[in-house]
């Protein structure tokens, strides 16, 4: 009887859903819900508040920052819907960049990258409402991304999507070090985007991020690597693009598979068993990034 007053709000759980993250336990406490959220070995407490308010609890960790990025995002001087939910202008020239796929065993590592030239672009992608793609769902994700590419054309976007075949080559050539290799990809993004760019925003993927990516930056390039960075619009941008390309192939790998590949990187033990089992190491190899910890714990690999 108390599942509908404990259930979380649509948004956040679609957050979750596409970042690989669960919510283990939901309870009233006074005057809130408590939420246990985790992804691995990641654990998040969210209280919510009758009042409206949000207190997130628990060591610093991405899982941590996804979830203070969707509080921000519904807080009370956040736009309303329709609005840029968040997402401040600004008529700098510059590229912004997202990805995803990451952390998620099955499918491609998608990094994206979006061009704006100046005001008039900036406002055209806020007022079709770019923003964070992990608080949209599949289908407005898909569509925003259409938006995106009607909007601003095919010239002012870039998307590199690694298979996890290509993925795993890559990053043993990056010397066995994602983050090194995502820093090589925004690069190669950049490289293809800066004509007329002041700006290279990056949504920060590593504490170390900067130093990947400054040896690549152009003079008179400023770059910008921070946390949470989709208040930009082109990063925004970006994150809605990677993600609609990152769900297509997804699509496309389940069809092949027979099955559906789950997203995330838990509660995927059993598909990647069973695609073991049924395509054998190749098989495999062509649906998931073999080099997760994952891999290790199969019956038969």
């Amino acid at each position: 009887m108390s599942a509908p007053a404990t259930k979380p709000p649509e948004d956040l759980r679609r957050a979750l859903e596409s970042a690989g993250a669960a919510i283990s336990d939901s309870r009233r406490i006074d005057h809130a819900v408590q939420h246990r959220v985790s992804r691995g070995a990641d654990k998040v407490t969210l209280n919510l508040y009758d009042s409206g308010k949000a207190l997130v609890q628990g060591k610093d960790s991405p899982l941590k920052e996804l979830i203070e990025g969707w509080k921000e995002g519904r807080s009370p001087s956040a736009p309303a819907k329709g609005g840029t939910s968040g997402v401040r202008a600004d008529s700098t020239p510059r590229v912004g960049t997202d990805e995803a796929g990451k952390g998620d065993y099955f499918g491609p590592l998608v990094v994206a990258g979006v061009r704006i030239s100046g005001e008039e672009a900036d406002e055209a992608l806020r007022r079709i409402g770019v923003r964070d793609s992990k608080l949209l769902s599949t289908s407005q994700a898909t569509g925003m991304a259409q938006q995106i590419e009607e909007t601003l054309g095919p010239e002012s976007l870039y998307v590199l999507c690694l298979a996890p075949e290509e993925f795993e080559r890559r990053r043993a050539e990056a010397g066995d070090n994602v983050n090194r290799l995502l820093g090589e990809l925004n690069v190669e993004i950049l490289d293809a985007l800066c004509d007329g760019v002041e700006k290279f925003v990056v949504d920060e993927f590593a504490k170390k991020a900067r130093s990947y990516i400054q040896p690549g930056v152009p003079g008179g390039v400023a770059l910008e690597v921070r946390p949470r960075a989709e208040d930009d619009a082109a990063v925004a941008a970006a994150s809605i693009l990677a993600r609609a390309r990152y769900l297509r192939e997804m699509d496309q790998l389940s069809e092949w598979a027979g099955f559906t590949l789950p997203r995330g990187a838990t509660h995927v033990k059993e598909a990647a068993e069973a695609l073991l089992a049924e395509r054998g190491h190749e098989g495999l190899g062509r649906a998931a990034k073999i080099s997760f910890s994952t891999t290790k714990r199969l019956g038969s690999a």
